[in-house]
């Protein structure tokens, strides 16, 4: 392979995306697809004996797990001085530049992305592969609800088991679980999954959980295990976080666990238990007979449901410690929280009134005063279309990437195309990247007889970008129908209301 000028191979460089201590990322375009990537140039001269274990380790990762939520490897290029490693682009940049400049995320959303995280997690730990690594820079958002897993540059295969003994320190201090501080053997898993539950405090609360000026500072403060957790978190994100950082690696929880836990199974209840306590602690409005509607309740809707929950419960934070977790929260983990039964009821309410609301004089229909066992029916359209009733209709083309499911396929033929020349035994993903790519002059036979060289050959290069970009297609084709759905119009039924004047 020859490198000319802003050229390797079939890539033609266009920018930098960013730097590390011993490589560079340039954005790229292949010449033959058109497709952006993102390349990684490492030099080789810079590197050492164990930057080049690394490097090779990265590579045999990335070529083992390929999953929707792990950065996609798309080939690699060497050359006398220099390392390739070219990778799908991904647009949003690292979670943790979009936390540090626009602020923690709010529960509800950073749920979908954590379920994401532990869903990549638990299909590397399958494989028998751990990372070592999982920090906020290291999550790279694809969306506003979709992200990816990267950098495996200190990940490992355990080739004795789940249970093999690791002893190389790797990953950020600060993400560092205690056992790697304690200069003897770990297990691989329970450290991502400390580093998972950092990862989360970051997301919800904005900063670190443990702080110290110094490495030494660090290392005693995760040792010592005293954090705080903010009193505005919801309390299945607080049982999680809790369960997460526990001293002792045997006792933390499986991703499979993580999984069922509330917070990730049902974003919307975080939102609904802040709700309820503002509920009990505000005092319903009392409304007059003039409808008068003041500044004050108007600036009191532009606040967030957390600003509202902040301003009206005004919690303390609570004291944590990770040795000592013999809690409540811990012990009823995996305990579903129901509102009705596990939270107080409204207080100084008696049971014994129904439950009808007052109605006031004013701004009611006089038939409703007069006689309350009257009651007006609900008036139906008159046409019939109702919101429960109407469809969505919409000319879709018959080959439209939304009814193609590409998205979720995750089989071998991801990375290498089925040494075959009949197309009939084929995945319909793969059928059309190989029909695209015998537009463009590759021919089957070309794609089996590159498959022997894997990553390094550009042919399987093409390969790959193609399938990449089919299945982009497909979320992106099922997003803008989600997001037409939720824009539609809908048919808001009006209230007639009479006034009886004085």
């Amino acid at each position: 392979m020859v490198t000319i000028g802003r050229r390797i191979g079939l890539y033609r460089f266009c920018g930098d995306i960013g730097r590390g201590n011993f490589s560079k990322v340039k954005l790229a375009v292949h010449q033959l697809t058109r497709d952006k990537v993102a390349i990684k140039v490492v030099d080789r001269g810079g590197l050492d004996a164990k930057a080049l274990r690394m490097l090779s380790s990265e590579i045999a990762t990335l070529e083992c797990v390929h999953h929707p939520n792990i950065l996609r490897l798309f080939e690699v290029v060497e050359t006398l001085g220099r390392v390739y490693l070219v990778t799908e682009w991904i647009r949003g940049g690292e979670l943790y530049n979009h936390i540090t400049q626009g602020g923690p995320l709010r529960e509800i959303h950073a749920a979908p992305l954590y379920k994401q995280l532990l869903l990549a997690v638990k299909h590397m730990h399958s494989l028998g592969f751990v990372h070592r690594d999982i920090k906020a820079e290291n999550v790279l958002l694809l969306s506003e609800d979709r992200l990816k897993l990267a950098d495996f540059g200190f990940s490992t295969q355990l080739i004795n088991g789940a249970n093999q003994k690791l002893d190389t320190f790797c990953g950020s201090p600060p993400y560092a679980a205690p056992e790697l501080f304690s200069d003897d053997h770990y297990i691989g898993a329970p450290v991502d999954i400390w580093a998972l539950g950092i990862l989360l405090y970051f997301m919800v609360v904005g900063n670190m959980p443990f702080r110290a000026p110094t490495i030494p500072g660090l290392k005693a403060a995760i040792l010592k295990g005293d954090y705080l957790l903010p009193g505005q978190l919801s309390l299945p994100c607080i049982r999680l976080i809790q369960r997460i950082l526990i001293h002792i690696p045997a006792r933390r929880p499986s991703i499979e666990e993580m999984l069922t836990s509330q917070f990730v199974c049902y974003p919307k209840l975080s939102a609904e238990l802040m709700q309820y306590e503002i509920n009990l602690r505000t005092k319903p409005v009392k409304r007059s007979g003039f409808w008068v509607r003041s500044k004050s309740r108007r600036l009191r809707k532009s606040y967030s449901l957390r600003e509202r929950y902040m301003e009206v419960t005004n919690k303390p934070p609570i004291n944590m410690n990770t040795r000592k977790n013999e809690g409540v929260f811990v012990d009823n983990f995996l305990h579903p929280i129901e509102i009705n039964r596990d939270l107080p009821n409204e207080p100084n309410k008696d049971p014994s009134k129904p439950n009808t609301p007052k109605r006031s004089f004013f701004c009611g229909t006089l038939k409703k005063k007069v006689s309350p066992m009257e009651m007006e029916k609900e008036r139906q359209l008159a046409n019939g279309n109702g919101c429960e009733n109407r469809q969505w209709n919409a000319d879709v083309a018959i080959d439209c990437p939304l009814f193609k499911n590409y998205d979720i396929e995750t089989g071998d033929f991801i990375m290498l195309p089925t040494d075959t020349d009949d197309l009939t035994l084929v995945k319909p993903l793969e059928y059309e990247a190989r029909q695209l790519l015998d537009e463009l002059g590759v021919t089957s036979q070309m794609l089996r007889e590159a498959m022997q060289n894997g990553p390094r050959s550009d042919i399987i290069g093409a390969y790959r970008i193609i399938v990449n970009r089919l299945q982009k297609q497909s979320w992106l084709a099922r997003k803008h129908v989600e997001l037409a759905l939720q824009e539609m119009p809908k048919i808001e039924k009006k209230m007639e209301r009479s006034c009886c004047i004085l």
